[in-house]
């Protein structure tokens, strides 16, 4: 369930999480860090009894007092989206990075990246500084790199498209998200990725429960894959991502964006991300 990766990196497998903790600096240990994996796996299992609540659409959750903490972020992240269509789920792994790496924060640890599945919190003390790298999709090769400091508030890199573990409503093979917390930048990664949808025959749509009965989007429909599109549709759906990015950021709710359709990608604002040479 926890491996040891080698000093200061550990390895949760638990369930649907598959889980990397990386600390370094001032009060990093092996230890500790394998402390945080048992936290994060403690999570994991108090969410499981609340399943079919954190699966309902937003609009049917009344109040949250009751419900345990990882789900109230859970559903306080997609609220502050603004996209009624998400449930909770939509911020699953980054609110279980985010809780994992503040646990880690709030004992002194100095540099702690958790990274869940590609939805990753970042946590910074002083002078440390991490380097993110961007990928146009699941399985290839950062194309681009994210630099951040301490000073820069950004605590959430996380990327939604299709391939990855959850459903998506649009095309784009990867929409990474920058925010100040890697459940919101999770919440809203998913928002701008459904966002990125153009019609064309190639398309080919289903309805979530014919892949997944047990989907928490039953009657959505969702991208079962994608064949040749021309260069007009990819831009614009592109465009379309773009814009809901757009609003997100000018409501302060992400720091930005980087949006990709294989090798065609926009970027809000410019200068977001660095191309590797």
């Amino acid at each position: 369930m926890i491996r040891e990766l080698g000093p200061g990196k550990v390895a949760l497998d638990f369930g649907p999480t598959q889980m990397n903790i990386h600390v370094s600096g001032e009060n990093a240990t092996t230890a500790i860090a394998t402390e945080a994996a048992m936290y994060a796996a403690g999570l994991v299992t108090e969410l499981a009894g609340f399943k079919k609540v954190a699966a309902l659409p937003q609009s049917e959750i009344g109040s949250v007092d009751a419900l345990p903490v990882v789900l109230q972020k859970m559903i306080e992240a997609v609220r502050i989206s603004g996209d009624t269509d998400l449930t909770p789920m939509a911020a699953v792994a980054g609110t279980l990075s985010d809780m994992t790496a503040d646990w880690l924060f709030a004992r002194g640890v100095a540099k702690i990246i958790v990274n869940n599945g590609g939805d990753i919190a970042i946590r910074l003390a002083g002078e440390q500084q991490a380097t993110v790298g961007i990928a146009p999709a699941l399985g290839m090769p950062p194309t681009h790199v994210l630099r951040i400091t301490s000073a820069d508030g950004i605590g959430g890199v996380t990327t939604s498209g299709s391939g990855g573990r959850s459903f998506t409503k649009g095309i784009a093979t990867a929409a990474t998200v920058v925010a100040k917390t890697a459940s919101i930048a999770d919440a809203c990664a998913t928002s701008i990725g459904n966002a990125t949808f153009s019609p064309h025959p190639s398309i080919r749509m289903v309805r979530a429960e014919e892949i997944d009965p047990l989907t928490d989007l039953a009657g959505h429909w969702v991208v079962r894959d994608v064949g040749e599109l021309p260069e007009e549709t990819i831009q614009a759906a592109l465009e379309n991502g773009w814009r809901r990015a757009k609003v997100l950021q000018d409501k302060g709710i992400i720091r930005g964006c980087v949006i990709f359709i294989g090798q065609a990608g926009v970027m809000l604002p410019e200068g977001l991300v660095t191309p590797l040479p």
